[in-house]
């Protein structure tokens, strides 16, 4: 598949746009961290919001206090989910396993 050819002002609309985006997915990650924002907030917006939609569950769980990479990614592997599965893509039970697995975290 050939790259489309992009007109400069394309190109700094699209490069705009990706700054924002991570500009936003960093200001999410540093409420979660800063409790200001919880889990189950974050799960109830994913499929509305595109910005949550987009990030990986995993980003995600890395971001809550006192969970780092590696309790992150044994969480994922307890509840069954893919380390590449995004918010979007995040099922009803896989969800509530994340739920049950966060227990007091996620709230």
């Amino acid at each position: 598949m050939a790259v489309p050819v992009l007109t400069n002002e394309q190109r700094k609309a699209a490069s705009a746009k990706a700054v924002e985006v991570r500009t936003k997915r960093a200001a999410l990650r540093r409420q979660l961290k800063e409790s200001k924002v919880t889990f189950i907030e974050v799960l109830s917006v994913a499929d509305s919001d595109d910005i949550v939609s987009g990030m990986r569950v995993v980003t995600i769980l890395e971001s809550l206090p006192g969970i780092g990479k590696i309790k992150a990614s044994a969480l994922m592997e307890t509840c069954d989910i893919a380390l590449s599965r995004r918010m979007k893509g995040l099922g009803t039970t896989q969800a509530q396993k994340l739920k049950s697995a966060l227990n007091g975290r996620a709230s």
